[in-house]
């Protein structure tokens, strides 16, 4: 059965969901404090704050650093590199912390920046003392964190969630992700595929299907609502929301949650989701039962 869940900035629970995940880290670096009775999303390496006041940790490459202003990658945040010791251990000893109060832990950033990351010193050094090829090295240098990381939430017997990115087909080469290695470690793997308009539904539902056919664990689809800062003319319809949702419910996936800013920005979305008897009545027959199922459900909250 389809599982569905809110994604918030705010340790705040929505009713009308399975699953509920607060933003505890995100890739601002604001930190708040663990959330009993939800899952804590931790962004690991990724870090605005950090990268700011520590300029040594941000990740390199010959085509300069993983910072938003390097316009030769496009970041969406600034990236620290993966083999700071000092960080390493923070990180790891932050995510044990939350772990010990949340129902369980997500986490994303737990990569490379991109192709070319990170030729610091000390990675260029740590790869030629590994005798492996520089992708391998990655993939390895990767794959020990989460497993570091399993460890620490294991510890407390605590489902673990990692975050990918929406490439299914270059993440290995790209940020030293390789699905098949990760999946000895993550209980399930959660996709973003943030937008801020789903008005082209099919690519969503082409990458949904392809990580459903390539991950050996539980898939869950991560969609945008309403983010910090938005505009009301800036994000997704509740249209296209309604849409992707259902299109990405037929691929099989084993659950969608839904970004949003705080508790509020989420419930308007569900009520004007109910409110959608047209377009509601239209998406019968999508092969997205599920979400229409659940939609349904919500009109008890409202009326």
């Amino acid at each position: 059965m389809l599982k569905f869940g809110s994604f918030l900035f705010t340790p705040e629970t929505v009713e009308g969901f399975d699953i509920h995940v607060y933003r505890l880290k995100p890739e601002t670096g604001t930190i708040g404090t663990p959330k009993e009775g939800m899952y804590n999303n931790i962004a690991c390496f990724g870090d605005n704050q950090n990268a700011q006041k520590h300029p040594e940790w941000v990740s390199i490459s010959k085509d300069g650093p993983a910072l938003r202003t390097n316009k030769k990658y496009n970041f969406r945040w600034d990236i620290l590199c993966m083999t700071n010791p000092e960080y390493r251990e923070w990180i790891l000893n932050f995510i044990e912390d939350a772990a010990k109060v949340a129902s369980g832990i997500t986490l994303s950033s737990i990569h490379f920046a991109d192709h070319g990351f990170c030729v610091c010193p000390r990675c260029v050094e740590l790869w030629r003392q590994s005798g492996l090829n520089w992708v391998e090295w990655r993939v390895q240098t990767v794959t020990n964190f989460i497993k570091d990381a399993r460890e620490r939430v294991k510890k407390w017997s605590k489902p673990f969630i990692v975050g990918l990115l929406p490439d299914p087909t270059l993440s290995r080469e790209r940020f030293g992700i390789d699905f098949d290695q990760l999946a000895e470690y993550a209980d399930a793997f959660l996709v973003p595929m943030f937008s801020k308009s789903y008005a082209t539904p099919w690519y969503f539902e082409t990458t949904a299907r392809a990580f459903k056919k390539l991950l050996k664990k539980p898939v869950y689809i991560n969609l945008y609502v309403y983010g910090p800062g938005d505009k009301p003319n800036e994000v997704p319809t509740v249209e296209d929301l309604l849409k992707v949702s259902v299109r990405i419910c037929r691929t099989g996936v084993d659950g969608i949650l839904y970004l949003a800013e705080n508790a509020q920005r989420l419930r308007e979305f569900q009520k004007a989701a109910v409110q959608a008897k047209e377009l509601l009545k239209e998406l019968e027959g999508y092969g997205g039962d599920e979400v229409l199922d659940l939609v349904h459900r919500w009109e008890s909250l409202f009326f």
